[in-house]
């Protein structure tokens, strides 16, 4: 499995989300509220998480600050050191947290509506969508059992959109990237859902 800052680079990188720039200081990424805060002197500048904004939020997971009484809880489910000792090798686990986190962090459901709203503004096509979406992920065309599989959840979820869309603005408003009006409709919305089963494919994050 790729670690802990990959799958943040990965997630990244292929929703074209990623900011590349070398070096830098530390930058302070999407977090749960409240856990900072749990184990802290409340003192100082670190008593309180403060989020960065914009270009921060995208770079790579190398460049997550790390506070050694409450590391990233993200890296650490996903076996990330919290650089309290040195480490020749970082053990793995599978938990179902993992799996939680891959369904329901900001950063997965930001780069997923990204995502689907590029691929849709090119071809306007479900089908091309998806095979697109699935190749930049996995990094392998998609087979035809599998475009059948996602092609019926795309149908499925659409008609969900369509059936209620006053669930549509909720699900794509997720995180700081700018939202655009015209990417608020059923199509973003259930292409999006798509590209989040996508990244939650074991596949994804582990490499043979």
């Amino acid at each position: 499995r790729l670690p802990a800052e990959n799958i943040q680079d990965l997630v990244l990188a292929s929703s074209g989300l990623l900011i590349r720039d070398i070096g830098g200081p530390s930058v302070k990424p999407y977090q749960p509220e409240g856990i900072w805060e749990a184990a802290t002197s409340g003192r100082g500048v670190l008593a309180t998480y403060v989020q960065d904004r914009g270009e921060k939020l995208y770079r790579r997971g190398l460049y997550n600050f790390i506070k050694l009484t409450v590391p990233p809880p993200k890296a650490i489910i996903f076996d990330s050191s919290n650089r309290d000792r040195c480490e020749v090798g970082r053990g793995r686990t599978n938990t179902p947290l993992q799996a939680l986190v891959m369904l329901n962090d900001p950063m997965v459901l930001e780069a997923s509506r990204v995502l689907a709203s590029e691929l849709w503004n090119k071809s306007e096509k479900a089908q091309t969508a998806i095979d697109q979406a699935f190749k930049r992920i996995v990094c392998r065309d998609i087979s035809s059992q599998e475009e059948q599989i996602l092609s019926a959840y795309y149908a499925d979820q659409l008609d969900r959109f369509e059936s209620n869309p006053t669930q549509i603005e909720p699900t794509l408003s997720v995180g700081e990237y700018p939202l655009d009006t015209k990417d608020i409709r059923p199509e973003t919305a259930a292409l999006m859902q798509v590209i989040m089963s996508i990244y939650n494919l074991e596949e994804t994050i582990t490499k043979i």
